[in-house]
């Protein structure tokens, strides 16, 4: 017996996949149509995770987490009316953590054009010193021993022959080609967690992809001077990605979500935590009469000055940036509470970061991302920004791939053995 009616629908379902957001508040999941470089949201699942299921981003109950994928992806199949067969997830957590490492290789010789042969063997090489080095630094960073590191995504950022830049390689001459290459890294027990719940939930897996480099490539500008600092507010961690000259730097995360904020709630107002998550809710869309909000305003403020001097302590963990760019994109559901973007524009917390002049600070709305159009209509709030930016990482990850991508990939896959 089927598990629920079909509708009627133009799609097979070939070219279907699910976008599937496990956040520490709340799973999201998107039925996406491709149709070439676009793609169509058909249906959308959300459902709440109970507070033992995930801790900082990170799985702490595998079989209610994974209870609660296929019951949001069998909503949003039902409202699609329409069956995916592949996935493609995204990964944050505190213990997640990315960076972009640019390695030069000099050819014997420059007179000779690059064919596909010589640019598997650069890539290789380049991708190979890239990822002992990040492997390294996550390793210390965190305490676990280097095999204990698992690489979740690579991705190739910039390409240059002789400082010109280029898209593909091959056919060109040189003598100097560097590669830039973006590599994301988790804890062995948080990959092998997603991969537990992506053979469970019965699909193929299309990509286990770091969160914040999924919303970059979202919102990826062609102004190669392009510059901005992408804060994700979720509920259990806040993820900060940068960009700079049109270029993801590197991604770090720090355990501060909006748990911490409805925690305080609760414990302010002597009240249970689906309680004080209803009464921020209300606070942050300015729901609530005058002295309710004053109480609560109080009991954000102090939490908010912690959240901010996470966010300083991270920004001051790229320390091959001399100057940050001097904008601030923010998204994820944390991002409402209008603490927030009050604490980000206060002149004191600047004066400690490389910043040319003080930042700008807005929020990313889910228009931005104009790969996706939207059909039900639901997708509205900062928190949709991440699982749509998910799904236009998974059109690219659908289309036909440029060379550069297909040879990563090979690389890859020997590196995740």
């Amino acid at each position: 017996m089927p598990l629920f009616r079909r509708k009627k629908s133009t799609s097979s379902g070939n070219g279907n996949f699910i976008a599937l957001d496990v956040g520490t508040d709340e799973v999201k999941a998107l039925l996406v149509e491709t149709d070439g470089s676009r793609g169509r949201v058909l249906g959308v699942g959300k459902r709440s995770q109970k507070l033992g299921d995930m801790q900082s981003g990170a799985v702490t109950d595998i079989a209610s987490v994974i209870s609660n994928c296929h019951t949001t992806i069998k909503d949003a199949e039902r409202m699609a009316g329409a069956r995916a067969h592949q996935v493609i997830i995204g990964i944050g957590g505190e213990l997640v953590k990315g960076a972009t490492t640019t390695v030069s290789y000099v050819r014997r010789d420059p007179t000779s054009k690059i064919d596909l042969a010589e640019l598997k063997n650069i890539v290789h090489k380049i991708q190979w010193k890239a990822f002992d080095q990040v492997r390294s630094q996550l390793s210390y960073e965190t305490g676990y021993n280097e095999i204990d590191v698992k690489l979740i995504n690579a991705a190739i950022v910039d390409v240059r022959i002789d400082g010109y830049k280029v898209t593909n390689p091959i056919g060109f001459q040189g003598k100097e080609v560097s590669v830039s290459v973006f590599n994301a890294f988790a804890p062995l027990v948080h990959y092998g967690a997603l991969q537990t719940i992506a053979a469970e939930i019965d699909k193929e897996i299309l990509a286990i992809t770091a969160e914040p480099y999924a919303i970059t490539r979202a919102l990826e500008n062609d102004d190669a001077k392009f510059g901005a600092i992408f804060i994700d507010v979720g509920g259990g961690t806040t993820d900060i990605a940068v960009v700079r000259d049109g270029m993801l730097e590197g991604t770090k995360m720090f355990t501060l979500g909006g748990r911490t904020f409805t925690k305080r709630l609760a414990q302010s107002l002597n009240i249970s935590f689906n309680e004080a998550e209803e009464i921020k809710i209300a606070y942050a869309s300015d729901k609530l009469e005058k002295q309710s909000h004053r109480i609560v305003r109080e009991a954000m403020k102090s939490d908010c000055d912690v959240w901010l001097s996470g966010v300083a302590l991270t920004l001051s963990e790229f320390e091959d940036i001399d100057v940050l760019p001097s904008k601030i994109l923010l998204c994820g559901g944390g991002s409402n509470l209008p603490e927030i973007r009050e604490a980000l524009e206060s002149r004191e917390w600047v004066q400690s970061i490389p910043f040319v002049k003080k930042p700008q600070i807005s929020f990313v709305n889910t228009k931005y991302i104009s790969s996706i159009s939207d059909e039900t209509k639901t997708l509205t709030n900062p928190e949709d920004v991440t699982p749509l930016a998910l799904a236009h990482l998974g059109i690219e990850f659908t289309r036909e791939e440029q060379v550069l991508s297909k040879v990563l990939k090979k690389v890859v896959r020997l590196m995740q053995i």
